[in-house]
């Protein structure tokens, strides 16, 4: 299982690099043909925008949200829409009428805008969406999508709602949301650092981290609690942008609490209290345990390497463990810590 996941890491690494590679050039060459289009209108006025058609918008597996690029040119009493296709260069020239056309303000309604904000205007000849072209950035791209419309479209012009900023604490999913977002963060603190007096040690939750089903099951659950977040998000209006931020901070304090949480469960499940289990001073601060079969950690104190110093090399002393089923060796501070705090009250 490592030497696939050794073998498996690099070629991922390799895959992204060279799809970003991919859309690095691909965007270059179009940035330059969009260029030569507004050379040729000098002196006109016109707006670089981003075009799809509605069942490329409806793809979920593509490498950019917009079809092709172009401009949108004011021709007085029509418009006139020139650009190109990105898949086969093919270019289009398009000349609208805007009393048999009908604008629509989409926003930015899901992941599939690509961080942009979109319009949709149809015309006799089909429909069309466009976005204004100011790179992937959504706040620019709502800006200058808004005077796109207040420009040509004034009477269809997106109210104050539409182009303001979205607001968390308004919505209610959205409150429940980060409500359980500071739960989790409060739980998971707390549990941690002021409740609880059971410690995983370094060595086992470094032995848990290595192991590839950790990172397998953390990869599934946390995809499938953004995926849910997400749509829980979208559907109670809640901008795209504004869903993913949410979902992504929601899996990764969940991530976070997910040891404290099998900690605390753990503890519940335990059919016994506390077990001493006989540790063997290998050297100052370093103790092994005497029944390695049975997956006790190795134990280290480097910072209390004068409480050791008083013990011979090879002598045997009892550390205290709580063991439940999910198999976590939690040391009890409580019992374990008296004899630490009596030796540096006294030195």
């Amino acid at each position: 299982m490592n030497l696939a996941m050794q073998i498996a890491m690099p070629v991922l690494q390799l895959a992204l690099l060279g799809c970003f590679l991919v859309v690095f050039y691909r965007q270059r060459a179009m940035k330059k043909r969009q260029d030569a289009l507004v050379r040729e209108f000098k002196g006109r006025r016109c707006w670089r925008i981003n075009v799809a058609r509605p069942a490329y918008f409806k793809r979920r597996l593509r490498f950019l949200p917009f079809e092709g690029k172009g401009i949108l040119i004011d021709e007085g009493g029509a418009l006139r829409l020139k650009g190109f296709w990105n898949r086969d260069e093919r270019p289009f020239d398009v000349t609208i009428d805007p009393g048999q056309s009908r604008i629509e303000w989409l926003g930015n309604r899901s992941m599939r805008a690509g961080n942009l904000y979109w319009a949709q205007l149809t015309a006799p000849r089909g429909t069309v969406l466009f976005s204004a072209d100011t790179g992937m950035n959504a706040l620019p791209s709502r800006e200058a999508l808004a005077d796109i419309f207040h420009a040509l479209f004034p009477e269809q012009a997106p109210d104050e709602v539409q182009t303001a900023d979205f607001a968390l604490e308004k919505n209610p999913r959205s409150r429940a949301v980060v409500a359980a977002f500071f739960a989790l963060l409060a739980f998971g603190l707390l549990d941690t650092f002021v409740v609880s007096h059971f410690e995983l040690t370094d060595a086992q939750i470094a032995r848990i981290l290595r192991h590839p089903l950790t990172w397998l099951a953390t990869l599934a659950t946390g995809a499938a609690l953004v995926a849910a977040t997400y749509r829980y998000l979208l559907r109670g209006d809640v901008p795209a942008r504004e869903s993913m931020a949410l979902a992504g901070l929601l899996c990764a304090v969940a991530v976070l609490s997910a040891l404290p949480a099998a900690k605390r469960l753990d503890q519940l499940l335990a059919s016994g209290p506390t077990q001493m289990h006989d540790y063997r001073i290998a050297s100052p601060a370093h103790l092994e345990p005497v029944n390695g079969g049975i997956g006790l950690p190795n134990m280290r104190f480097p910072r209390a390497k004068e409480y050791w110093a008083q013990y011979p090399q090879g002598s045997i002393y009892p550390i205290p463990f709580l063991r439940g089923p999910l198999g976590l060796w939690q040391l009890d501070h409580e019992a374990f810590d008296p004899p630490l705090r009596d030796f540096y009250e006294k030195h």
